[in-house]
C-alpha cells in the first residue's frame, strides 16, 4: 500500500500455506494460476482457480486469489462472495480479512471496508496499515475529524510511516489546519518523491497566501511529475498571485491544453492575459470560461475589466451590477462600479457606491478580505 503515491491499492497473492501432499496436478495446476496471476492474465487465472476449486473446494487460499483476480478484473460482488467463502473456512486469516477490505476499497464501498478494517484494527490496535486504510476510508466519507483523531496518536510514534502522514496530512488540510497538515506533506513529497503531496501541500499554501513557499513545493511536484492532473493549474495560479505573469501564462496554456474544460486555468489564463493587455485573446478565454461556467461571478467580473478597457461602459456597469448582486461583500467590483457610474452620468450610483467602498474597506481592515467567488 501506497497511498502517498497514489498507486492501487494491492492484494496479495497467497502462495504459501498450502500443503501439496495429495497430487502433483493440484499443486500444478496451483501454481499455473499464480504464474498467471503474477503476470497479469487474471482473466486466465481465474479460469485456473476455478477449475482447481470444482474439484478442491476447501483450499482456502486459491480462493482467496481467486478473489483477487475477480477485483482486478472489476468483478468486486464476486470477489467479496469468494473472500467470505474463504473466511468461513479460515476465519482467523486476516491476509484474506484485509483483502476482503480492499475489495471493498476498490469498489467503491467505503463503509464496508470501514468496517472490515475496523475489525482488523481492533485485533491489532497498534497496526500503522490497518489505521491508515481504516482513516483513509473516514475522510473519502468526509469525516476528516474522525481520521485525524484515529491517526495522531499514532504518528509521532512512526515518523517513518509516509502513508500515515499522507492521510493525515491531507486531512488536516481539508480541516482547515495547515499548519499542521503541511509540514507532514511536504516530508513525504521530500522522502517518497510524491509529486501528489507537493501538490496539496503548495495548493494549501497558497490559499493561505503564503504564495512564495507555495510556488516552491508546485515547482517541486512539477519536477517529479510535470504532467500531474490539476498541477499546472495550481502552478499557474500561484505564479499568478506571485506578480510572475509570464511564468503564470506559460503554465495556464500548459493546462488548457492538458484539459481543455479547466474552468480554472481558462478564467486565470483570461485574466493573465488582460493583465498583459493582450485583450482580443484575453476575450477569447474568459468567454470561453462563462460557457464553462455561466454563474461565475469571477468570470464575470474578468468580463466587465474587458468591457472597460474596449469602452464599452455600459456593457461593464451591467456585468458589475451582476457581480455585485451575486457578491455584495466583493470589494474590487464596487471599486470599479463607483468609477464607471461617473463616467456614464449616474452621480447618484456613484456616490452610493463610494460609500458602499468606504464602508467594505473599514470593515476588511478589521477582519480581512473577502476572497471573490470563482
Amino acid at each position: 500500500m501506497m497511498l502517498y503515491v497514489r498507486c492501487a491499492v494491492l492484494l496479495s497473492v497467497l502462495v504459501s500455506s498450502i500443503a501439496f501432499a495429495q497430487s502433483g496436478t493440484i499443486e500444478e495446476q496451483f501454481r499455473n494460476a499464480v504464474t498467471a496471476q503474477e503476470r497479469g492474465d487474471f482473466a486466465a487465472a481465474v479460469r485456473e482457480y476455478r477449475e482447481l476449486l470444482r474439484a478442491n473446494p476447501n483450499l482456502v487460499d486459491a480462493r482467496a486469489n481467486l478473489a483477487a483476480s475477480l477485483v482486478h478484473l472489476g468483478q468486486f460482488d464476486e470477489a467479496v462472495a469468494e473472500y467470505r467463502t474463504a473466511l468461513k473456512q479460515d476465519p482467523t486469516n486476516k491476509d484474506i480479512r484485509l483483502n476482503l477490505a480492499l475489495a471493498f476499497y476498490k469498489k467503491g464501498d467505503l463503509s464496508q471496508a470501514a468496517i472490515e478494517l475496523d475489525s482488523l484494527l481492533k485485533t491489532e490496535p497498534g497496526n500503522t496499515r490497518f489505521a491508515t486504510l481504516l482513516a483513509d476510508c473516514y475522510s473519502r466519507m468526509g469525516d476528516d475529524t474522525k481520521a485525524i483523531a484515529l491517526l495522531k496518536p499514532l504518528q509521532a510514534d512512526h515518523p517513518e510511516d509516509l502513508d500515515l502522514d499522507y492521510v493525515l496530512g491531507s486531512a488536516f488540510i481539508r480541516s482547515g489546519k495547515t499548519d499542521e497538515g503541511v509540514p507532514l506533506l511536504e516530508r513525504v513529497g521530500r522522502e517518497g518523491n510524491s509529486a501528489d503531496a507537493y501538490l496539496l501541500a503548495g495548493s494549501a499554501l497558497f490559499k493561505q497566501d503564503e504564495k512564495s513557499r507555495a510556488v516552491d513545493d508546485l515547482q517541486a511536484a512539477a519536477r517529479l511529475n510535470p504532467n500531474l492532473p490539476g498541477l499546472a493549474t495550481q502552478l499557474g495560479i500561484a505564479k499568478e498571485g506571485s506578480g510572475d505573469a509570464e511564468g503564470a501564462e506559460q503554465d495556464l496554456r500548459k493546462a488548457v491544453q492538458l484539459n481543455p474544460t479547466d474552468f480554472e486555468a481558462t478564467v486565470h489564463l483570461g485574466g493573465v492575459l488582460y493583465s498583459q493587455r493582450k485583450l482580443d485573446e484575453a476575450r477569447v478565454y474568459i468567454e470561453k470560461a462563462l460557457a464553462l461556467k455561466p454563474d461565475s461571478l469571477f468570470a464575470l467580473y474578468e468580463m466587465a475589466l474587458l468591457e472597460s478597457a474596449a469602452g464599452q461602459d455600459e456593457a461593464a456597469v451591467s456585468a458589475l451590477e451582476r457581480v455585485e448582486r451575486g457578491e455584495p461583500d466583493w470589494l474590487d467590483p464596487h471599486v470599479r462600479l463607483a468609477a464607471l457610474y461617473y463616467k456614464v452620468k449616474r452621480p447618484a450610483d456613484g456616490l452610493r457606491e463610494r460609500q458602499i467602498v468606504d464602508k467594505l474597506t473599514a470593515e476588511q481592515q478589521k477582519q480581512g478580505p473577502t476572497p471573490p467567488v470563482r
